[in-house]
């Protein structure tokens, strides 16, 4: 039998991929996403040096599960949601290529992911000085992802897929933009335009390719890759700009600094709103409940709490 279970294909992830699309009828309707989530256990797998489904083990893909847990931890996941995905797609891959034998691998038991506490206890936000420091080392490329996910709280994907072109063109007519591709669940919105924004537009559109940040010259997932590797090698996070959008969005609204920003304790954060507001607690627990209602809706999530995983 030829490597990969004799599936068709000796590229392990190519073998993965014709499952999918062979099963694809018959239940995998996010044929892709599945496909998207395999992709990148096979090039973390590949990294050390596992290239071939017969070597793909139990240990292993517990291993992937807690490397996607640090991950979670350093804040580059939303949620939990993320890498348990990614942990049920090798499971499902594996579950076709062995036949069912597979025996799946469940990410909280398992692998320790377990759901976010939506609370933060430190500040993840990229300072100035850090934003500066990792666009000089990045390249104009991810300079330019870079300061779009600070000026308008993108997620990656969607600053890497984003039409700067289109949207700069938006935002000098209508003072906002519209962020529709690479969205989480496929969720449009519209983020207001600062005059950052509209600086950060016409830097990405210096370096845009076609109808995206992604060269045209590699798929997205080689490009997030790419990135993600530079990243590393450099020392930042790329959501921490996200983090920094959101704290500099609540003072913009708020006229204060958030709870995390300001180190107030989370018992204390109405008390301490009023105080620096001079203001009365009622009218404080107002003025942040409705930042964070807009901010949520702006970072284009469906529950306002997940905001204290940004403003605390």
């Amino acid at each position: 039998m030829s490597r990969n279970f004799g599936i068709g294909s000796r590229d392990m992830f190519v073998a993965g991929r014709m499952l999918l699309q062979r099963r694809s009828r018959n239940g995998f309707k996010t044929q892709y996403d599945y496909a998207d989530r395999w992709r990148l256990f096979c090039s973390w797998a590949s990294e050390r040096d596992i290239k071939k489904m017969e070597n793909i083990t139990r240990d292993i893909v517990i291993a992937y599960g807690q490397h996607l847990q640090s991950q979670l931890e350093a804040g580059e996941h939303a949620s939990a949601s993320a890498p348990k995905n990614y942990v049920s797609a090798v499971n499902a891959v594996m579950k076709l290529a062995t036949h069912g034998e597979w025996k799946s691998i469940f990410p909280g038991r398992d692998c320790g992911i377990q759901k976010r506490i939506y609370i933060a206890t430190e500040n993840k936000a990229a300072t100035d000085a850090g934003h500066i420091n990792a666009q000089r080392a990045a390249g104009d490329r991810i300079s330019s992802l870079l300061a779009l996910q600070r000026a308008f709280g993108l997620r990656f994907k969607e600053s890497a897929l984003l039409n700067a072109k289109a949207a700069l063109k938006e935002a000098k007519i209508k003072g906002f933009i519209s962020v529709k591709t690479g969205t989480k669940g496929g969720r449009k919105r519209t983020v207001p335009c600062s005059p950052a924004g509209i600086t950060a537009l016409e830097q990405a559109v210096t370096v845009q390719d076609e109808r995206s940040m992604v060269p045209k010259t590699m798929t997205y997932v080689e490009f997030r890759q790419e990135c993600y590797a530079i990243a590393g090698e450099n020392g930042f996070v790329f959501h921490s700009e996200r983090h920094a959008y959101a704290q500099a969005r609540y003072r913009g609204i708020t006229g204060a600094p958030s709870p995390i920003e300001a180190g107030w304790p989370r018992k204390e954060r109405f008390n301490k709103l009023a105080e620096y507001l001079n203001i009365n607690k009622t009218d404080a627990k107002e003025i942040d409940k409705s930042a964070r209602q807009i901010i949520s809706i702006e970072l284009g999530h469906s529950r306002v709490e997940i905001t204290n995983a940004y403003l605390g």
